[in-house]
């Protein structure tokens, strides 16, 4: 409980709700103190407005971010204050603003944020009217406390970037470490644990948002302002979780067959198993070193873990049942490799964290990063791709605005006391998906029903303006910190710095609290019907194309695989590049099914299909990480034309599979009839090998590195790898076929 409190303390999140108090607290303190408030406030709005734009990234990103908002927010102010002048354009306005504003989400997720802030900005100017020339005061001195907080961040950032950086990065190790955990208790499941599988999906999807954080932070700073040893550091890290995170996912994959091959005899996987998890809390405490929290400390532990999977191996070998069981030990070889693999990669973090690494050569292996930047295309032409029927974000536009147009009707029509609070809860509350905004609307109606108590038991407590002040700022930290941690929370905290705030304002508190839990709960099921009955866009609608992108992206990745298989040499940026693009492809798929699992079951069409062909890209992905990392990582062969007919055929299947997806005719099976010969000839020899195979291991039992031992490595691995690729493949196809 402490040591998370005290990590919370030190997050990213709290430090820039302190900044936000400190560029609040400033403008409050110089012009209150010189007996103009209201200037005040119409720069706290300014710094309101822009600090959800505040998120990790490059310095350029951010104070284009934040400075978008100001003028979005300036803009946004000045229309809507214009509508004022007749009753009848009030609600015509109000539609074209949140409109245009919803639709700005189509640029990605930071012009989100600017357009959370476009649309505050509105609630904002219905909270805070002006007029003559006190309206142009209030409109500038808004774009003033915009930029005053681009300069406060700014110069915060300056001031913590490496400390924000390192954060980053240590939540990237725990959730790569955490991956590590996951994927080896799956060993220990014959069964199909779906609990587990989902859990990976999600790790997955997380594990893709910090990478491209690191992305942009390390590559974009360092383009932009050149190296330094520090960044050079991290950048290398992170190199090497991206290829522990490829590692992790081809070993061991295909789990069923591990667990069903050693059933009864799972104390020859013990000492893998060990090290899987010793090597996680590992990394686990590596990435608390990172973060700060504790000294580097070098152990040799894992020796001993290694001599008991030496030695497990070993009496495997010898026992009886050894001449029927040659692949089991196949795959107790496979599975050391790669944890000695992964421990190389752990041991390389070490050494950079030990100052270690020779400078030449972080920068020779950090010189392509820059090509993996996903930049973001902020051409008109992508608004106008989006507005279509189709599209989600003009879907949730749509469903925005109605929904905003009715509350704010119902909030004059009824006896409340703010009806832009009302519109306040549908803008915080409504997402595009449904699942998210129900989740919100019930943890808004929660976190403010409990802020509402704690502030009503105060209230009846005293009346000291000092108290409900010291209270509001204390509630209006929290509450930005823990809104992307724990909404519910946050919402509390959100609804105690409100009611405070209005007790300084108003005397009578009890009536703020009494129409604030009111408002909430209407603007809360207002949100909630509408994502479920204005043209909603529920998962099953697209889940298609995204499998598809999945597909499309695996196929990428096979053939440089199959490339780099055929030419060796050092790993091209091009496999890189379709690596990540597979990696970011799978996580797309996993976070929509996630969103499907929590739409209501009426419209979770082909539910159990779609989850079917979730599992099989994601195993599919994995057994062709398997095969790149051991190409990558062993002396092998030259590619067969045999090698090449199973990999057209796979592709093939995939290819058909998109086509069933995208309701085209699909093309015939082009090389299914050499797959017969193919697969004769890789048994063959795989036999002729495996004549030799118990003689072989039990003379070099210690000895894996001899020529006769890789080469039969490489013919079972590569040989089960292609059969198991193309078996996915086949069940891919027909799934698709199924779901068309």
């Amino acid at each position: 409980m402490v040591k998370s409190i005290l990590s919370f303390l030190k997050s990213i999140d709290f430090f820039k709700s302190l900044t936000l108090l400190f560029a609040i607290l400033v403008p409050l303190g110089l012009l209150g103190g010189m007996g103009k408030i209201n200037l005040a406030v119409s720069v706290v709005m300014g710094v309101f407005l822009c600090a959800p734009s505040d998120v990790p990234g490059s310095n350029r990103h951010m104070a284009l971010g934040i400075l978008v908002s100001s003028v979005i927010a300036t803009i946004t102010t000045l229309v809507v204050h214009v509508s004022f002048l007749s009753a009848w354009t009030v609600l015509p306005v109000l539609g074209v603003v949140v409109f245009f504003n919803s639709m700005l989400s189509v640029y990605g997720f930071r012009a989100s944020l600017v357009s959370f802030s476009g649309l505050l900005a509105v609630i904002f100017a219905f909270a805070h009217p002006a007029s003559g020339t006190d309206f142009l005061v209030h409109l500038g001195l808004i774009f003033a406390g915009g930029i005053w907080y681009l300069g406060v961040a700014m110069l915060a950032h300056l001031l913590v970037a490496r400390r924000h950086n390192q954060l980053i990065l240590a939540e990237c190790m725990t959730l790569t470490a955490r991956y590590l955990r996951v994927r080896s208790t799956l060993i220990q499941t014959p069964e199909p644990d779906q609990s587990l599988q989902e859990e990976l999906f999600q790790l997955q999807t997380e594990i893709n948002e910090k990478h491209e954080k690191l992305r942009e932070i390390f590559v974009a700073e360092r383009t932009r302002s050149g190296t330094s040893h520090f960044a050079n550091k991290y950048i290398l890290i992170f190199i090497e979780l991206v290829d522990m995170l490829e590692l992790t996912m081809s070993n061991p994959a295909n789990y069923r067959r591990i667990s069903t091959f050693f059933d009864g005899q799972e104390a020859v996987l013990q000492p893998l198993l060990d090290i899987a998890n010793t090597l996680a809390s590992r990394l686990e405490t590596l990435a608390e070193v990172v973060s700060g929290e504790r000294k580097l400390q070098l152990t040799n532990d894992n020796d001993q873990l290694y001599d008991r999977a030496e030695t497990g191996i070993s009496r495997y070998i010898e026992s009886n049942q050894f001449s029927q069981t040659h692949e089991g030990a196949i795959i107790l070889r496979n599975l050391l490799d790669y944890e000695q693999k992964q421990q190389q990669k752990i041991e390389s973090i070490e050494r950079v964290l030990q100052d270690l690494v020779d400078q030449e050569q972080v920068t020779h292996r950090s010189r392509d990063v820059e090509k993996f930047i996903t930049h973001q295309d902020y051409d008109l032409s992508v608004i106008r791709q989006n507005l279509h029927a189709n599209a989600t974000i003009f879907r949730h536009a749509i469903r925005l605005t109605v929904t905003v147009l009715v509350g704010y009707s119902l909030g004059t029509l009824l006896p409340v006391q703010n009806p832009y609070w009302i519109m306040l809860t549908i803008i915080v509350i409504m997402r595009p998906n449904y699942g998210l905004t129900k989740s919100r609307s019930i943890q808004r109606v929660y976190g403010t029903l409990i802020g509402a108590g704690i502030a009503l038991g105060i209230v009846l407590l005293t009346s000291n303006p000092y108290i409900y002040g010291a209270l509001a700022a204390f509630s209006v930290v929290l509450a930005f910190s823990l809104v992307q941690r724990n909404y519910g929370s946050s919402a509390v905290f959100i609804t105690l710095n409100v009611i405070f705030l209005y007790a300084l304002i108003q005397p009578n508190a009890l009536n703020v609290i009494q129409f604030r839990v009111l408002d909430t709960a209407m603007g809360a099921g207002l949100s909630f019907l509408a994502s479920l009955l204005l043209w909603p866009s529920w998962e099953f609608m697209n889940i298609q194309s995204v499998i598809g992108e999945s597909i499309q992206a695996n196929r990428n990745y096979l053939r440089e695989i199959s490339n780099f298989y055929q030419h060796k040499g050092e790993l091209p940026t091009s496999y890189k590049l379709a690596r990540k693009e597979a990696f970011l492809a799978i996580g797309n798929l996993s976070a929509a099914f996630q969103r499907m699992s929590q739409e209501p079951k009426s419209k979770q069409q082909h539910f159990a299909k779609v989850y079917e062909m979730v599992v099989l890209n994601h195993t599919f992905l994995a057994a062709a990480a398997a095969m790149g990392t051991f190409i990558q990582n062993h002396a092998t062969s030259e590619k067969s034309q045999h090698f090449q007919t199973f990999i057209d055929s796979t592709d093939d299947h995939l290819k058909t599979a998109q086509a069933y997806l995208s309701s085209e005719q699909p093309a015939t099976d082009g090389v299914a009839v050499n797959l017969d010969t193919a697969t004769s000839y890789l048994d063959r020899k795989f036999e002729e090998l495996t004549q030799t195979h118990t003689e072989l291991l039990k003379e070099n039992v210690n000895s894996a590195n001899t020529e006769a031992q890789q080469t039969i490595q490489e013919i079972s691995l590569v040989t089960g790898q292609l059969k198991w690729l193309h078996a996915l493949s086949e069940n891919i196809r027909n799934t698709a076929r199924e779901l068309a």
